[in-house]
């Protein structure tokens, strides 16, 4: 008769632990929050629980594939619409095993205007033309490439939303700037 009331201490003892925190929930895409007006967008996150993820709503509705269901590090995809005007706000909610909620409410930036080049200096030396300048965009510039002949050629710049540039290039050479939003500009450089 002892070991009962022994028995129910341990078990109400087991069930008196504190439950963890809330899953950790993040977006991977879209870069720098910058979406094109209009356009359907790809977004890519990640949840984490040391529990298990249980579900993954985006603006209410389940994007987490049921194959992920319980797993302590789960990844999941939604498409977006984005309006032409104004700003968007996501609201991303993870729920693990435990019932226990994180809502992350985020907001994107609706971004038209392509990125802008600007040429500060040139010179000529030995055949070829050193340019001198910074890309500007209001959300931020992404990628740099430059194009010769039929070569691309990533650059190896920082991002931002002011990245100046420094390029020895030969004569037709085309600079091309892509925003975070995925808008486009390009400059032949002279």
């Amino acid at each position: 008769m002892r070991r009962h009331p022994l028995l129910l201490l341990l078990l109400l003892a087991a069930c008196a632990r504190p439950a963890g925190p809330p899953p950790q929930l993040g977006l991977v895409e879209p870069l720098g929050g910058g979406v094109a007006p209009g356009k359907d967008v790809l977004a890519r996150g990640y949840a984490f629980d040391e529990a298990g993820v249980r579900s993954v709503r985006v603006q209410g509705q389940e994007v987490l594939p049921e194959e992920e269901v319980g797993k302590k590090l789960v990844e999941f995809r939604f498409r977006l619409k984005a309006p032409t005007s104004g700003r968007v706000e996501v609201v991303l909610e993870a729920e693990d095993t435990g019932g226990q909620v994180r809502t992350l409410r985020l907001p994107l930036v609706l971004d038209a205007q392509p990125p802008r080049i600007v040429v500060e200096g040139r010179e000529a030396k030995d055949g070829l033309l050193r340019v001198y300048g910074r890309v500007e965009d209001n959300v931020g510039v992404e990628r740099v490439v430059l194009q010769q002949g039929g070569r691309f050629s990533a650059l190896a710049l920082p991002k931002g939303t002011s990245v100046p540039f420094a390029l020895e290039v030969s004569k037709g050479a085309v600079l091309i700037a892509i925003d975070a939003a995925g808008n486009r500009a390009s400059r032949p450089l002279p």
